[in-house]
């Protein structure tokens, strides 16, 4: 009895080992961001300072105006977008798909969805960005789950931790 003890005991301590080795190797790979970081839309190359938030699924943008257009037979979306400078930038991107937000008070909104090149820190990353009004909130980018997953670890007790460095 006390030998098959001992050998449950020493299995767990192997289970757990490489459970804990394979955690923390995982963990190691990912960069730690702040809950609001300082990012750069490319290849633009237009700054601003994005809450990051593991409550939304995806990214938003805020936009002053949209319009879609078609080019080469495809849709495009074309739209403005406020700097924290105060400078309004227009972008073109191709449209992904509609997204339809369902919200308590207004019912469910359509945005369109088009991918762009975030730099966050050293990291180059595509990712799906709805097209929002977000007049009425401090940031103007919101950094959702789908971009996080895979490249982020994010503390809430810090902010702007990195500058957009991508080469």
């Amino acid at each position: 009895m006390i030998i098959i003890t001992e050998i449950i005991m020493r299995l767990l301590f192997i289970i757990y080992f490489i459970c804990y080795s394979y955690s923390s190797a995982a963990s190691e790979k990912l960069m730690t961001i702040g809950w609001i970081e300082s990012v750069r839309i490319l290849p633009e190359g237009v700054n601003f300072k994005a809450k990051i938030d593991t409550g939304a699924d995806n990214s938003s943008i805020g936009v002053t105006k949209w319009l879609s257009f078609t080019r080469n037979g495809k849709e495009w979306v074309q739209f403005s977008v406020k700097s924290d400078e105060g400078r309004t930038k227009s972008f073109e991107r191709p449209l992904e798909r509609y997204a339809l937000i369902k919200r308590k008070s207004t019912g469910t909104l359509k945005r369109p969805v088009v991918k762009m090149w975030f730099c966050i820190g050293n990291n180059k990353i595509l990712s799906q960005v709805n097209l929002a009004k977000r007049s009425n909130f401090k940031y103007r980018i919101l950094i959702g789950r789908s971009l996080l997953k895979n490249n982020f670890l994010v503390n809430s007790a810090t902010k702007l931790t990195l500058d957009p460095d991508c080469k």
